[in-house]
């Protein structure tokens, strides 16, 4: 049987662990953001890869660098595109491993949370029956 002071300690680990479990859904959260922007600057980037391997060696590639366009080498173009798409996906995969291991360790944490939620159900029985028992005429 657990006492009022062993209750009230375990309800205050509790409620440290469900703050720790909220932090750690707010931190999977944000990195959705950011995950859906790197995944629309790779698609776009693909996209542009893939025409610039349709054009020939004669043809003319521009880049815009502010107000200007300003023409450059094919291969350059190609270069630094597939560079930002190596960008992308390093960070893409960076993310990745974070929502992983952040959601493992939800899970962890849900886990202790419904394991002390249980003791404390079983706990508040047991004082419940006792109580019950005590009373002459049970109920």
């Amino acid at each position: 049987m657990v006492d009022r002071a062993e209750a009230l300690k375990m309800q205050s680990i509790l409620q440290e662990e469900v703050k720790k479990l909220q932090e750690v859904q707010k931190k999977i959260q944000k990195l959705s953001a950011p995950r859906g922007a790197y995944l629309t600057q790779l698609t776009e980037n693909e996209a542009v890869l893939a025409e610039l391997k349709l054009l020939s060696e004669d043809d003319k590639v521009y880049k815009l660098m502010g107000p200007v366009l300003v023409l450059q080498e094919l291969e350059t173009s190609k270069s630094q595109v597939q560079n930002r798409i190596s960008f992308f996906k390093k960070n893409l995969k960076a993310i990745e491993t974070q929502t992983t291991d952040l959601t493992k360790k939800q899970v962890e944490i849900r886990q202790k949370v419904q394991g002390m939620q249980q003791v404390m159900i079983t706990a508040q029985r047991q004082a419940i029956d006792q109580k019950l028992k005590q009373k002459p005429g049970g109920v």
